[in-house]
Formats: C-alpha cells, structure tokens, sequence
C-alpha cells in the first residue's frame, strides 16, 4: 500500500511519467502492486545514476586533479624555478650593463640632463639650416622617432652591419657619453634601452643640442662652436647654408671627410647633405642648386693646427715660406676639376627628380 502511494505522487508530480502509463499498449500481467513498486525502483535508479553520472565522467577523466592540485611540494619547486631564472637573469643583465658603461655612468646622466639645458639656450641662436643640415643628413626620422629607428636597424641588418649601422641621433649621443668604445651586441642593446630612457626625459630638441655640442669633428675639435671656429673663422650663429651642409657632411668619419684634408671630398660630401635636404624637404632644388656653386672660403689659418701638414702643402712651399699663398691657391676651389664634377652631379641629379 506505501508503494502504491508512493507511486502516485510520483505519477502526479511528473506528468511525462503518466503520458508514458497511458501511452503503453497492453497493460501487464504482472501483480499491480509489484508493478508500481518496481517503476518507483527504477525511477529512483535512474534520477540518482543521471545526476551523479556527469560527477563520475568528470572525475574518471581526472583522477588526480584534485590531489595534484593542492601539491605543495610541486607549487614550492616551480617557485624556486622561476625565482632561480629571475635571478639568474638579473645577474647576466647586470653583467653585460656593467660591461659596457663607463663606470662613472651616474655623475654622466645627470650631468647631460644639466647640460642639455645651457646647450639648448645656445642651440636657439644657430640657424636653422645647421640642425636641417645635420637631421637630413644623420637622422631624416628623428623627430618622428622614440630613440630607436624600427627602419633603420631593419635596413642595417639587412646590410649586415647591425652593430654599426642603424644609429639614431639619440643612440650617437648615449653612445658617445655613457659607453664603452667595445662593439659588441650587448652594448648595442644597452645603447637602445639608454636611448629609450633619454627621450622620455629630455625633449629631442635638447638632444640634437646636447648632440651637436658633444660630438667629434676632426682634427681634435668637439663641438659646433669649436668646429665652425676652426673650420670658417666664424660663430655658428654666422654659418652659411654652404658651412652648415659642409659639417654635416663630415660627421661620419670627420677625419677622412675633412675639407682641410681633402677639399674637392668636402665639396663631395656638402653635394650629398643637400641632396638629403631637399629629399626631406628642407630645401628647394634652385636653393640647392646656388648653393652648390658657390665657393665656400676656409680658414686659412687653421691649417697650422691641422695634423701633417706636408700632406697638404709641398716641402719646397714649405721651404720658401709661401704657405699663406699656397694654401690660397687650394682653397680657391672654381680652379678645381672635382669641384666642378660635384656640381655637375648635383645639377643631372636635380634635373631627374623634376622629371
């Protein structure tokens, strides 16, 4: 009797349990009451093995994850593993920074942060043909670049010379204050990451000052000042278009680019920094054009300070005290025949690109 009733609030609570009763073609010979107990059986087999039937698959799948994950001795060993990398990693990174910073580093930093702040206050007075000449000829990115020059590291790899090619300005700046003269990898990587760090705390145009007033130019002179001196027997704020493309021409290899050493290279060398000049858009062609023929007058004086001066002068000049009239005759550079082929290369290449 209990089963029967039992089946009965089954069959009221559930009523696809009675469309299935109803829907049974012949009824069963069985005992009725053995009948209902029996559904009510299998009922209650089936409600539990359905819900514990997805908890058992579940697991059977994973039968260690839960012990596996409340495994401390396996927590604590990967810990030791990652703190073991980090570490190590830390040491190689200091490591190869200090292998290739100048060890006074600290005093250096800050002393370009103070520096680049007079440097700016001069940089505002020089013409502004002097950092188009320098930027279009050094680093025609620069103002669009963070430090570093995705284009210009691509094009070196691809020349083969990534660790001397692929330079921004701000790299030449960290390059010349902060490391050593070894070329290796590692100090091209640290050469990046200073110039990264020095854009984002001195704007660029206290770089290209800093930059300007930092560098090499030949014959034993750093900075513009002392360069325009030696070279033109001028302050910058006094150079010419003509000067300023002139030393910019020289700043890769100051030495064996000098117009001193070499005025028809000099010339060569002031041809392409225009060229570059108008390629960016700083200068016109017909501005470059008259700028390319005229003549450009050096410091005649300053070949006494100039290394070996028998190269630039015969010993008899030198014999019969006439220095003054021989170095006149070099310099004037319309009597020159390489003269004249850079202007005329100047001249067929303008004639192209208006083409």
């Amino acid at each position: 009797m209990t089963s029967l009733v039992a089946h009965s609030l089954i069959l009221r609570d559930n009523p696809t349990l009675q469309c299935r009763d109803n829907q049974s073609p012949k009824p069963s010979n069985t005992n009725p009451t053995q009948s209902l107990t029996l559904s009510f059986s299998l009922f209650q087999h089936k409600r539990l093995t359905g819900r514990n039937s997805l908890y058992g698959r579940v697991h059977s799948a994973h039968p260690h994850r839960h012990s596996s994950s409340h495994n401390p001795s396996r927590t604590h060993f990967i810990l030791e593993v990652l703190i073991l990398c980090i570490f190590s990693l830390t040491l190689l990174s200091l490591r190869l920074v200090s292998n290739v910073l100048l060890p006074d580093f600290p005093r250096r930093w800050h002393k370009l942060i103070a520096f680049s702040e007079v440097a700016e206050a001069k940089f505002s007075h020089y013409p502004s043909h002097l950092w188009k000449a320098v930027v279009a000829y050094e680093d025609r990115r620069f103002f669009r670049h963070f430090g570093i020059d995705p284009v210009g590291i691509a094009r070196a790899v691809l020349s083969l010379s990534a660790l001397g090619g692929g330079s921004t300005i701000t790299q030449q700046l960290v390059k010349n204050t902060f490391l050593k003269n070894e070329r290796t990898f590692s100090r091209k990587i640290v050469e990046m990451v200073l110039a990264l760090a020095l854009e984002r705390t001195i704007p660029k145009l206290r770089i290209l000052s800093s930059y300007l007033s930092k560098i090499y130019w030949g014959h034993g002179i750093y900075g513009i000042e002392l360069a325009s001196n030696f070279y033109f027997g001028k302050h910058p704020t006094l150079l010419s278009l003509g000067e300023c493309a002139m030393l910019a021409g020289i700043i890769p290899a100051p030495e064996l680019r000098s117009p001193l050493r070499d005025p028809s290279r000099g010339k060569k060398y002031q041809v392409r920094v225009l060229k570059r000049m108008v390629e960016v858009g700083f200068l016109d062609i017909q501005t470059a054009l008259l700028v390319v023929k005229q003549s450009l007058h050096l410091r005649a004086d300053g070949v006494d300070y100039v290394d070996g001066l028998l190269l630039l002068v015969s010993s008899s000049s030198v014999k019969k005290g006439s220095i003054d009239s021989t170095v006149k005759e070099m310099w004037d550079w319309e009597r020159e025949s390489k003269i004249w082929e850079a202007r005329e290369d100047m001249e067929r290449w303008a004639v192209r690109i208006q083409k």
